[in-house]
Parts: C-alpha cells; sequence; structure tokens
C-alpha cells in the first residue's frame, strides 16, 4: 500500500550512475562483501539497508573512494573511484568528520573552494532553515545539529552520486520529518541518493526502491511498492521478515 507523500517511480528507466560488478571485500578473515552485482540508475533515492555488518558501509566507502582494494569492479558514470569520481560524489559519513574548532563560515569556504558543485547560498539558505549558526563550532553542537550542518554542506553540492551514512540518527524525532523534506526538495532529479540507515520508519518515504545486503550478499534490490505489495505492510515490516528469513 503506497504511503502518503512517498516519492514516485519515473516511468522511463534512466541511466546507470552506478555499476558494481562482482564486488567482494575481505577484512583479513573478516569478508564484508560477498559478490555483489548492482547496476543503480539515475533520478533515484535508494535505501541500503541491513543488519549489523551486513557490509553497508563498506559498500559506501568503496564508491567513496576510501577502499581501493577489493575484488570486482566498480563504476561511477563509467569511471573507477578516484579524483573523476570524488568530484562527482557527495559522501556523508556515519562519524562526524568536520573539524570540531573551526567555524562554520571557514567550513563553508573550504567547500567552495574543494567543490566547483558547492552553491553556496543555498547552503547559508539551509543553515538559517536549521538554526545553525555561522559563526558556531562543531564542538560546540549536539550531534542533531552536526547532522544539520552535515546535510546542509551535502544537499548544496550538485552532485551526481550522495552517498549518506545514517544521516538523522542525531536529529531528535520531532525534526527528523522536517529534515527528511529538505533533503527531498534539494535532490538533485539528475543524480541518485543513496542512504544507509536503521530509521527506517522514518525515512522509508523517501525511498524509490531498497537495496538489502545481508552478510556481504545482496539480498534483493526492489522497488518499495514491490516489496509492500509482497509482505503486505511497511518497508520496515518487510525488512523484519527478509531479515528473519
Amino acid at each position: 500500500m503506497a504511503m502518503t507523500g512517498e516519492r514516485k517511480l519515473k516511468l522511463v528507466e534512466n541511466p546507470p550512475v552506478v555499476e558494481i560488478r562482482d564486488v567482494t571485500k575481505d577484512f583479513g578473515a573478516v569478508r564484508a562483501l560477498d559478490h555483489v552485482n548492482l547496476e543503480i540508475p539515475e533520478g533515484r533515492i535508494i535505501g541500503l539497508l541491513g543488519p549489523n555488518g551486513s557490509g553497508k558501509t563498506t559498500l559506501l566507502k568503496i564508491l567513496a573512494g576510501f577502499y581501493a582494494e577489493y575484488e570486482g569492479e566498480v563504476l561511477i558514470d563509467g569511471h573507477k573511484p578516484g579524483a573523476f569520481t570524488k568530484a562527482r560524489v557527495a559522501y556523508l559519513p556515519d562519524k562526524d568528520g568536520l573539524p570540531e574548532n573551526m567555524m562554520v563560515n571557514d567550513i563553508i569556504n573550504i567547500y567552495r573552494t574543494f567543490f566547483d558543485d558547492f552553491d553556496e547560498e543555498k547552503c547559508r539558505r539551509l543553515l538559517e532553515i536549521f538554526d545553525v549558526r555561522p559563526t558556531a563550532m562543531p564542538k560546540e553542537m549536539s550531534k542533531g545539529v552536526i547532522d544539520k550542518l552535515q546535510i546542509s554542506l551535502l544537499m548544496s553540492r550538485n552532485a551526481r552520486l550522495y552517498l549518506l551514512d545514517e544521516p538523522i540518527g542525531g536529529v531528535d524525532v520531532e525534526a527528523r520529518q522536517h529534515v527528511l523534506d529538505l533533503i527531498l526538495e534539494n535532490f538533485n532529479p539528475q543524480g541518485t541518493m543513496i542512504i544507509v540507515t536503521h530509521l527506517v520508519r522514518d525515512i522509508e518515504r523517501l525511498f524509490d526502491s531498497v537495496i538489502v545486503l545481508k552478510k556481504g550478499k545482496v539480498e534483493c534490490f526492489e522497488d518499495s511498492d514491490v516489496l509492500r505489495g509482497k509482505y503486505g505492510g511497511t518497508l520496515e515490516e518487510a525488512m523484519c521478515e527478509i531479515f528473519r528469513g
């Protein structure tokens, strides 16, 4: 059953932004990804879901260019992860990577210098909506305010691929839907967004499709409505059934 406010898929299949072919990644004796094959089209917001240790963050870091050693092939707009793709990928990690003692104004200046697709005016508008002061420093902020700062920086890039790892984990319940609305409103329709989250119930209205990883393997890659119809409920309920199975 369709949920109110959820995104609707386009009828025309779009070209792939991401191609992942037989990718395997080991950390010593631990296999984080096991022969993963995916083709991810543009214009989609996709949930990357799975239990802890299923390989979600590892996959995001490969796409972001942080892990270079793996078996198989990854292409972003036809290019292997590197300088070309890093300029087109916007990555929000699950742990804060902002300099603690730098003012927001200075962080914005860094983004303006390093990312040609960064829209400073848009960023400042989002920060004003989120009530994040330009003279504040991350060391003075709560986890929720840092999340809002990072989302503002990320969504102010005109990227081809957005990678978000637990983007609203620190945002209070009352503000989550507002943050999600702003993500949706500022999403580049020529790009693709992949979101890792355990807060499926809060975020699922954004998802056009869902990738489920289980023990490093792709359990399914399906449109959200198909999964809801198959399991007769919400995506969160569908995930519970898949994980149990």
